[in-house]
C-alpha cells in the first residue's frame, strides 16, 4: 500500500507535469507557434492516452479524478484565462477544455463524469460567472439549518 506522503508527491508531481507542459504550449519555440493548435493536440493526445483516457478500464479513476481537478489551475496558471479574446483565448480554451467534455459525454463512470462536469462549471471559465448574489450549491447547504418536524 502506496503511504500518504508518496501519493501526495506522485499527485504533485502528475500537477507538476501538466503545469510544464501547458508552459511548453504558452512560450513554443518561436512567438508564431505561441498556442499552436497542432502542438496543443498533440500534447493533449498524450493526456487522453493515459490519464484522461475514456475507453480504458484498466486505468485507476483516482489519477482521472485528480487530473480533472486540477486541470482548470493550471490552465489559470500560465495564463490562458487571462489573455484577451484578440489573443485567441477563446480558441486556446475550447481546444484545452475538450478533454473534459469528452470525459463529461462519453466515460462509462458516473463519479467521472460528474468531476469533468464540475471543472467545466468553474467559476473562473469565461461564461460561468457566479450571478451577484447567488449562492453556489456548497454555500446554500452551509447556511440550511433543519428545524425538525413540523407538528
Amino acid at each position: 500500500m502506496i503511504d500518504v506522503l508518496r501519493m501526495e508527491k506522485f499527485l504533485l508531481l502528475c500537477r507538476r507535469v501538466l503545469g510544464a507542459s501547458l508552459e511548453v504550449l504558452r512560450d513554443g519555440e518561436k512567438k508564431k507557434e505561441r498556442w499552436g493548435e497542432k502542438r496543443i493536440t498533440e500534447v493533449l493526445d498524450v493526456y487522453e492516452e493515459f490519464p484522461l483516457n475514456v475507453a480504458d478500464h484498466r486505468l485507476p479513476n483516482g489519477m482521472r479524478y485528480h487530473v480533472i481537478e486540477i486541470w482548470v489551475d493550471e490552465i489559470e496558471r500560465v495564463g490562458v484565462l487571462g489573455m484577451e479574446d484578440g489573443e485567441g483565448r477563446s480558441r486556446v480554451l475550447d481546444v484545452l477544455l475538450e478533454p473534459l467534455r469528452v470525459l463529461r459525454k462519453e466515460s462509462p463512470t458516473k463519479t467521472v463524469r460528474e468531476k469533468a462536469k464540475e471543472a467545466l462549471a468553474d467559476e473562473r471559465l469565461p461564461g460561468n460567472e457566479k450571478v451577484e448574489g447567488e449562492k453556489t450549491e456548497e454555500e446554500a447547504a452551509d447556511g440550511e439549518v433543519w428545524g425538525g418536524f413540523d407538528d
